[in-house]
């Protein structure tokens, strides 16, 4: 979501506190403390959509969801081979839950399918950022920080961009914020911030081998476009519910689903490309 001039200064507060445990954490730390990281991370962001997409506050139904969310992710990263499994399970287990502990049944659809929703959307597709880490070896680390630079300089192009001068509207339903102008700024943010980190990967390290510039562009245009995708459907999701932000769990930056949107379809693609494209 780009912010508004009021939000700005307290997410660069955020922001310089951050980052550099962030950075501590991907480059120091073994790659499952990274995934705990991205496992917490889920297990708000479950928790979010839950309550964004249930008008009543069932919290027994949200714990049950984020701990089978978790056990997912978790056979995800350690235990891929039954993945398959896992997925059948969870999906069995949040249908038993509602079968036998729903409070409305008329609403038991609209909750069942938001609690599965979660699970994939704030729990699956996050936990694709932590597989770096965990298949990529000594390089792992490079294509975190790779990713997160690829969306995040897409946030701040798009904001200056279209603060600058941004004039036609990109989706007004959904984002009345956003102009055509900041998307195309946001595009350009990207792809110059990925071909500037491949360039510093390959001149200041000496396992990094140098992308070309058909895998730059291949890597970082449909992570663009899919980020500035995922920024609206997280806003579709809050608006179809009216509420302005998923929470309030980060100073400056409302929700984790507020701030990580973007990864959440931008991670998949990385990993596309690192494991089928690249390999």
């Amino acid at each position: 979501m780009a912010p508004k001039k009021s939000d700005l200064i307290p997410r660069v507060i955020t922001a310089l506190v951050a980052l550099p445990l962030l950075l501590a954490l991907i480059f120091l730390a073994p790659a499952w403390a990274f995934f705990c990281l991205i496992a917490a991370a889920a297990a708000v962001g479950i928790w979010e959509y839950c309550s964004i997409a249930w008008a009543d506050q069932h919290d027994g139904a949200k714990v049950v969801t984020v701990v089978v969310g978790l056990a997912l992710i978790s056979v995800l990263y350690f235990f891929e081979s039954f993945f398959i499994e896992a997925l059948a399970g969870s999906v069995l287990v949040m249908f038993l839950f509602f079968l036998f502990f729903y409070r409305d049944q008329s609403r038991v659809t609209q909750q069942l399918g938001a609690s599965l929703t979660a699970i994939l959307y704030a729990g699956f597709l996050l936990t694709t950022i932590a597989l770096f880490g965990r298949d990529e070896g000594v390089n792992g680390p490079f294509w975190i920080v790779l990713l997160l630079v690829v969306v995040w300089s897409s946030d701040t192009g798009a904001y200056f961009t279209g603060v600058t001068i941004g004039k036609r509207k990109l989706y007004p339903a959904v984002s009345p914020n956003k102009s055509v102008e900041g998307a195309i700024g946001g595009l350009v943010s990207s792809i110059a911030a990925a071909f500037l980190v491949n360039y510093l990967y390959a001149r200041f390290t000496n396992h990094w081998v140098a992308l070309e510039v058909w895998q730059v562009l291949l890597l970082a245009i449909p992570a663009n476009l899919l980020g500035q995708m995922g920024d609206l459907a997280e806003s579709l999701v809050k608006r179809c519910h009216a509420v302005k932000d998923s929470g309030s769990i980060i100073y400056g930056h409302g929700g984790i689903l507020d701030r990580i949107d973007a990864l959440f379809f931008a991670a998949p693609w990385f990993y596309i490309f690192i494991s089928r494209i690249l390999v």
